[in-house]
């Protein structure tokens, strides 16, 4: 897939999108366009407090349509990359949070549900990628996977209270990767003063006391 943002000669922005049958297999992109969901978006995204500007209910219609059926594909497509954060890439509950805009706690309930809905069609998402497998086992998989990070997140966050500066650190996702605790921030983080890297302000989930 292409996209090439230009300006026309007489100021107006332009923007060019080019896809193949490899990009869209589906045609949602194509339906997209062809239903007039993406004048939907154009129409309403920039001016929020306008709606559009629609000219009769029809129009009205027309463009909730549009926005409701691009919210709800989005929604799913996100559904999908937060398990994908977790579970493939091992983010923090703290990256989950940045990228919803919410807290931690707010996060973790949020992508305990995603996976329990995942399962319950069978589909999981581990280390190597996404799943599928029998719904049943799927379903015990993800609990007892559940259960045992809430069990190791209760222990991370019982070390990590205990932490002092000056104190040796790992790191959750790099065994090799070593600091000093410098001094405790808000929210639960810390700064760290990584070997060979220098002073980083480092979720307290991602900490592993040493010794």
């Amino acid at each position: 897939m292409e996209h090439n943002l230009s300006r026309t000669e007489d100021g107006q922005t332009e923007l060019t999108i080019r896809w193949n049958q490899e990009d869209d297999p589906m045609g949602f992109l194509y339906g997209w366009v062809t239903k007039g969901h993406l004048e939907s978006f154009l129409r309403t995204f920039p001016k929020p407090g306008e709606g559009g500007n629609p000219v009769d209910a029809e129009d009205a219609y027309r463009l909730a349509l549009g926005l409701n059926w691009l919210a709800e594909l989005t929604d799913r497509r996100l559904e999908l990359l937060l398990l994908l954060l977790r579970d493939q890439y091992k983010a923090s509950w703290g990256t989950l949070g940045a990228a919803l805009d919410a807290s931690r706690s707010t996060a973790k309930s949020r992508y305990q549900k995603i996976a329990r809905q995942y399962a319950e069609h069978g589909d999981y998402v581990d280390e190597t990628g996404i799943h599928s497998g029998p719904p049943a086992e799927v379903k015990q998989l993800v609990e007892n996977r559940l259960r045992s990070r809430d069990h190791q997140d209760r222990l991370i966050e019982k070390a990590v209270s205990k932490l002092k500066a000056g104190d040796r650190v790992g790191h959750r996702l790099d065994t090799a990767r070593q600091g000093t605790a410098v001094k405790t921030t808000a929210l639960g983080q810390w700064v760290i003063d990584w070997d060979d890297e220098g002073e980083l302000l480092t979720a307290g989930e991602d900490i592993v006391p040493l010794g």
